[in-house]
């Protein structure tokens, strides 16, 4: 039968930190339903840097959408000339 408050659908608008999962291999998810206690961050990356800030692993940060690299790599042309040989 239809309940008297209907039960929402979806990724929550706020993430939390996964504690089920170890915590070098854990980030941040949304999941529903928002166990009870835990703390909430507005984004990804806030709750990366507040749960996770010291992960050697990285595992948090490599779940963002479009991770952070260890070295960016520049677009467009180079500010100097060389031969092409």
């Amino acid at each position: 039968p239809p309940t008297a408050s209907p039960t929402e659908t979806g990724d929550l608008d706020v993430f939390y930190p996964d504690t089920g999962t170890p915590w070098s291999e854990a980030g941040c998810i949304n999941t529903r339903p928002l166990p009870s206690g835990r703390p909430t961050f507005a984004t990804m990356l806030e709750c990366c840097n507040a749960e996770y800030g010291g992960q050697i692993s990285g595992a948090c940060i490599s779940m963002l959408p479009s991770p952070p690299t260890a070295s960016p790599t520049e677009t467009g042309d180079l500010d100097v000339f060389y031969p092409d040989t």
